[in-house]
């Protein structure tokens, strides 16, 4: 019993063992020097039980409580009763917490070794106070909507902007319609009856600015059940320089250049017609012939795109003012493959390919679509960036760092096929992506990061600042102060983390450079339920799997003794030591 008792204010225990030894000894002395009444030694037992039980009243007894009592079950949003039900015919004794966000779950010293969390689970950023515990998510239940909702929070006009999701458990014949700004209707798609549906819908964006479009589902009535933001900044394009080096003229270079030349950027095609002569194709851009490559006529451009056999044929110094304007002039290089590339690309690019059968394939998200393609894939390793993949998981198409610049290339061929065939936008899509992962990147003085630029008012907005400030001091658009933590292990590296108060756009900025802003969504915790729901599902499952590993020492529950007793001892010894004089008067 004596090992199982503890006191809540064991912190006092020195001091207040001192202080009631103190006063004892001035009650003795006090009674010693009044003339020694006879009843002395029971006086100072009276004194000394007084004292004692004052003292056990401000320590707080608490005595450990086995079994049961050392879990606990925490009740989140859309829990199953069934589950809880059952959880308490096999716990007796266990404890039941409703969660609320932010507050906090264990008091004094009751801290159980195992906890049981049902429904959609514990926001992340509550997870600190498990520490101690052994925790067991129980859930099996995905919420119904959209689970998941993926697109390009930066766009820049021109560009089709295609945004990607997965349904969970869709009803029947309800509509999921893409609005625009003014509440126009853009795209739509109808959902079916499978267990999960992945849904793309698409938009072209005309106009730079910030904007908030909006994912409704309606019902074939026409009633509206939800609607989502999806906040959207998009920029003015910034048009490129590209030089295409062929050796000949081919269809694949024909559909690629009036493309570019659409989108804006300053083209030269550069096409040889004999050895030694070239045919020069100029698009947005001044003459400027080309011959063999030199630093000073390769400067002006952000991308050079060369077939591999004109780049097989380049000689030594072509190839090393090449290889030198990609590592320090951040130059970037598509090479077109053909068979030989993909056997002999150790050379510059080093890139490795697996041999397949397959001469066709898809994109990712573009199942129903086949484009042609060599009998290899890229073979996924360190330092490979991939661009693009197929539902397989395949790399189709990928680039590698050099330096400043970069080096990339793609197994896909002939894909003018795809405008020929009425695809358009795919084709687009395929090689705005291509041109952009690899061309010339202008390097900011400082970079943003953050899981999306969609914040929730008075919730945890964690962002990350890349920068060369040595100690950014990072405001609000109101002119609020954020503290900036710097990474341990990377100096220009900062984390923090703001708690937004207003709904609509906001604004961070450096102090040091208010030129460089970060724009983020600040929207209502209503929107995109289900989402957030599956996140923390999965967020909770990964840290149940985490916890279950780890070995805690096992926690105790305590239970109060009833001080009732030890009052009435401390009042029974006041009240004779008060009557005891006036007794003997």
């Amino acid at each position: 019993m004596i090992d199982n008792l503890t006191f809540l204010n064991a912190e006092l225990m020195w001091p207040l063992s001192i202080g009631a030894i103190l006063l004892w000894c001035v009650f003795i002395w006090k009674e010693w020097y009044s003339n020694k009444k006879p009843r002395f030694w029971i006086k100072v037992t009276i004194s000394f039980l007084a004292i004692g039980a004052l003292v056990i009243l401000v320590l707080k007894p608490v005595i450990s409580v086995p079994g049961d009592a050392t879990k606990m079950v925490i009740l989140t949003e859309g829990y199953d009763q069934v589950r809880l039900d059952s959880i308490k015919k096999v716990h007796k004794r266990i404890k039941v917490y409703k969660y609320n966000i932010n507050q906090l779950i264990f008091k004094d010293i009751n801290i159980p070794d195992s906890v049981f969390i049902l429904g959609y689970g514990v926001e992340p950023f509550d997870f600190w106070q498990f520490d101690n515990c052994k925790v067991k998510y129980l859930n099996d239940s995905i919420p119904s909507g959209v689970i998941r909702f993926t697109y390009d929070h930066k766009n820049t006009v021109g560009k089709q902007m295609i945004f990607n999701g997965l349904y969970h458990k869709p009803k029947k014949e309800n509509q999921l319609v893409l609005e625009g700004p003014g509440g126009v209707y853009l795209d739509s798609v109808s959902l079916g009856d499978d267990e999960q549906q992945i849904f793309r819908l698409s938009t072209k964006l005309n106009l730079p600015g910030k904007f908030v479009f909006s994912l409704i589902e309606k019902d074939t009535t026409g009633k509206i059940h939800s609607k989502n933001p999806i906040p959207l900044l998009v920029e003015d394009p910034i048009p490129l320089k590209i030089l295409i080096v062929n050796g000949f003229p081919t269809f694949e270079t024909k559909y690629l250049k009036n493309y570019l030349a659409e989108m804006g950027h300053q083209v030269l095609v550069r096409s040889q017609i004999t050895k030694g002569r070239y045919k020069y194709e100029y698009f947005n851009m001044e003459r400027l012939p080309i011959g063999t490559f030199s630093e000073k006529n390769l400067q002006p451009f952000d991308l050079v795109i060369i077939d591999a056999n004109s780049f097989k044929k380049l000689g030594k110094t072509s190839r090393a003012v090449l290889r030198n304007s990609i590592r320090e002039n951040g130059l970037g290089l598509f090479i077109q493959s053909d068979q030989d590339f993909f056997r002999f690309s150790r050379n510059f690019g080093s890139f490795d390919f697996v041999t397949q059968k397959n001469v066709e394939t898809n994109l990712k998200g573009q199942s129903k679509i086949k484009i042609s393609k060599s009998p290899f894939f890229f073979k996924d390793e360190f330092l490979l960036h991939p661009i693009h993949k197929n539902t397989n998981n395949q790399v189709l198409s990928a680039y590698k760092p050099m330096g400043k610049g970069r080096i990339g290339t793609t197994v896909l061929e002939n894909t003018y096929e795809l405008v020929l065939n009425g695809r358009t936008k795919v084709y687009q899509e395929l090689w705005s992506k291509l041109i952009s992962s690899i061309s010339n990147k202008e390097i900011p003085s400082a970079e943003w990061r953050s899981r999306g630029n969609i914040a929730y008012i008075n919730q945890p907005f964690k962002f990350k600042l890349r920068t060369s400030i040595a100690k950014p001091m990072v405001n609000t658009i109101n002119g609020y102060k954020i503290s900036m933590r710097e990474d341990i292990d990377i100096s220009n590296l900062w984390s923090a983390t703001t708690y937004p108060k207003t709904l609509g756009w906001d604004t961070l900025l450096i102090q040091q450079d208010t030129t460089e802003v970060f724009p983020y969504f600040v929207t209502h915790t209503s929107h995109w339920r289900s989402q957030t729901h599956y996140e923390k599902i999965v967020e909770n499952n990964k840290y149940s799997a985490v916890s279950s590993k780890e070995s805690k020492e096992e926690n105790k529950a305590f239970r109060l003794v009833n001080p009732l007793g030890f009052f009435l001892i401390f009042l029974i010894c006041i009240g004779y030591l008060w009557l005891e004089p006036k007794m003997v008067n």
